[in-house]
């Protein structure tokens, strides 16, 4: 939060009661890293607000555990990864901004990835898989720029070489994570991903309608990914339905 408040609003549109990431608060020296408490929680919505000390795996950890304790439980968690929104904050190409790119945009995701499966392991080994969803919202980056000038004046920001490694980070991790975690029981891994073309890229509130309705029509044929499926992309805007996936076919490749 806040710029994660559009995304929670569509998803929960379709009922569900959602915690979404806020920053650190000064909790002074009685409270170093931050617990993961929730900080705020907004009834009209059931949007809770937890914070998140990023370069801290308890954090990560107590994330979940403030997710359970403020809604009972955890079904469905999802890494959003918004590379436009990311390189409209960026600062200026030198080792800081290396340094926070690694910090903020690679090692959290990671992070909470793992201890989510490790969640959704201990909780859901024998009942309903948990959903785990990585969803990927592309810009282009400098390369893109230099072989397709236009994009340059199509009004998104362009992703440095630290965003640019970032979101590549985030997507391969994810895939080969959906790879090795795709076949388990306890878990089903979705990879979604919407680029500049996309209508819904320029609405964070319809994008969490779409990722919502399509969950809900999964959840409702009680299906099971495997690695294979887990591990293409899915179009946002795409149905889930009797033809199954409607898929991008891979990764962008140079």
């Amino acid at each position: 939060m806040p710029a994660g408040s559009k995304l929670a609003d569509g998803l929960s549109l379709s009922g569900r009661s959602i915690s979404i990431t806020a920053p650190e608060q000064d909790h002074g020296e009685e409270d170093d890293p931050p617990s993961g408490k929730s900080i705020a929680i907004t009834e009209a919505s059931g949007i809770s607000l937890v914070e998140w000390h990023k370069v801290s795996p308890i954090s990560s950890r107590t994330i979940i555990f403030s997710t359970e304790a403020t809604f009972g439980r955890m079904d469905e968690a999802v890494l959003y990864f918004d590379a436009e929104w990311f390189a409209s904050q960026e600062g200026p190409l030198n080792c800081g901004e290396c340094a926070r790119g690694c910090d903020e945009l690679v090692l959290p995701f990671q992070c909470l990835a793992l201890e989510i499966l490790s969640r959704f392991e201990k909780k859901n080994a024998t009942g309903t898989p948990g959903m785990l969803v990585f969803l990927f919202k592309e810009t282009p980056d400098q390369l893109d720029c230099l072989k397709t000038q236009a994009l340059r004046s199509g009004g998104a920001s362009i992703a440095s070489p630290v965003v640019a490694a970032a979101a590549a980070a985030f997507e391969i991790f994810a895939e080969n994570v959906a790879v090795q975690f795709g076949n388990k029981s306890y878990v089903n891994i979705l990879l979604a991903r919407s680029d500049l073309s996309n209508e819904l890229s320029s609405s964070d509130v319809e994008l969490g309608k779409w990722l919502a309705s399509y969950l809900d029509a999964f959840e409702a044929t009680g299906a099971k990914f495997d690695s294979r499926t887990s591990s293409e992309w899915v179009k946002a805007g795409s149905r889930y339905g009797a033809g199954g996936f409607n898929k991008l076919f891979g990764r962008k490749r140079r």
